[in-house]
């Protein structure tokens, strides 16, 4: 957003030169703001224009022109029609799903919000931020140790939560901001977003794998009309590279539903209070699957929303064996991988978002 709010600067010392009323200078961020909101449906927009023409070339020219068999075009069809079906459900609800911020409870009331301005000292500051998370469930800090505290939205930041500079929010369980969808991916969409990539990928591999035969043909020159031909063959094309691609992606975000990790827990390991924690939130693969797509299995291959918690707080490793006498000793200690963390007397820094 450095780019706006530098256009935003340009445009109001322009303004100004020109001898443009007050007004109009008020209204130039606001235009520029729209234009910018324009600007982020273009890569939607893509998506929907190749997915319809995939559609025409698939079921017209490809379906109803080249393949004579009767039965095998009512198959083709109808596993077309099932993956195309899945894949515009997924991808609508990974659009219109909006993420999720925190709750009020990790706001600062009126009176500490003042307080906390007030305060100029860093240990004044970090002791008013420092009563407020002790009555939260937060765990993870900055790489300095401090509390994590957004500036922006004026909350101390739940466990996996980051500001997104796009959406001007904090976001729950933050992924990454994807502009191929104009959307916050975190943890009211995440699993929408996994059974987009999913979708779009058996999409993708059902035209490779049906057209190929036809597409050989017409490579060879044994089908001669060039409109079909034109279409069939930029419909392979095309196909093949989303697949490809999309194969990728859907690994990577496969690895990281197995082992719990965000984006961006895999490009910045999170921090706690004795250190960093980079398999903190890894419970189990079973464990780390069901967060995501819920226990009913029946809900798993839909994108309804049946992800467990709350996206305010999730299952820590050392948690998960919190029964364990060994965990704990009688000084009020918790061990977790063989270091000892002190639940009390923990110091705790101040950092603030720009």
């Amino acid at each position: 957003m450095d780019w706006l709010l530098q256009s935003q600067m340009l445009l109001q010392r322009l303004a100004s030169r020109a001898g443009l009323a007050p007004v109009t200078l008020m209204l130039l961020p606001a235009c520029l703001r729209r234009c910018a909101r324009l600007l982020y449906w273009i890569p939607v927009t893509i998506i929907i224009v190749v997915v319809m023409w995939s559609y025409y070339a698939y079921v017209v020219h490809f379906c109803w022109i080249l393949l004579t068999c009767a039965t095998q075009r009512v198959v083709f069809l109808c596993l077309f029609h099932v993956c195309f079906g899945m894949f515009s459900w997924s991808f609508w609800k990974a659009v219109s799903t909006p993420p999720s911020s925190p709750s009020l409870e990790f706001q600062l009331s009126s009176s500490d919000s003042l307080l906390f301005e007030q305060e100029r000292g860093g240990m004044e500051k970090s002791q008013i931020l420092l009563e407020i998370s002790q009555k939260l469930p937060v765990h993870t800090r900055t790489a300095t140790g401090a509390i994590r505290f957004c500036h922006h939205c004026q909350l101390i930041k739940p466990d996996r939560c980051h500001h997104c500079s796009v959406c001007q929010m904090c976001v729950l369980k933050m992924d990454h901001h994807c502009p191929w969808l104009n959307n916050c991916i975190g943890f009211s969409n995440y699993k929408f977003f996994m059974l987009f990539l999913l979708y779009s990928f058996l999409y993708c591999l059902l035209i490779v794998a049906t057209v190929t035969p036809t597409f050989i043909q017409l490579w060879l020159g044994k089908l001669f009309d060039s409109c079909v031909k034109l279409h069939v063959l930029f419909l392979t094309l095309v196909s093949a590279m989303f697949a490809v691609t999309l194969c990728f992606l859907l690994l990577f975000h496969i690895w990281l539903l197995a082992s719990n990790k965000t984006t961006l827990e895999w490009l910045s390991v999170p921090f706690f209070a004795d250190g960093p924690g980079s398999k903190a939130f890894d419970v189990g693969v079973r464990a780390n699957f069901l967060q995501v797509f819920g226990k009913k299995k029946r809900h798993w291959p839909f994108p309804v929303i049946s992800s467990q918690g709350d996206g305010h707080s999730f299952p820590l490793r050392w948690q998960m064996s919190s029964h364990s006498p060994s965990l704990i000793n009688g000084n009020g200690h918790c061990v977790m991988e063989g270091t000892m963390v002190s639940l009390e007397g923990v110091s705790v820094t101040i950092a603030v978002d720009d």
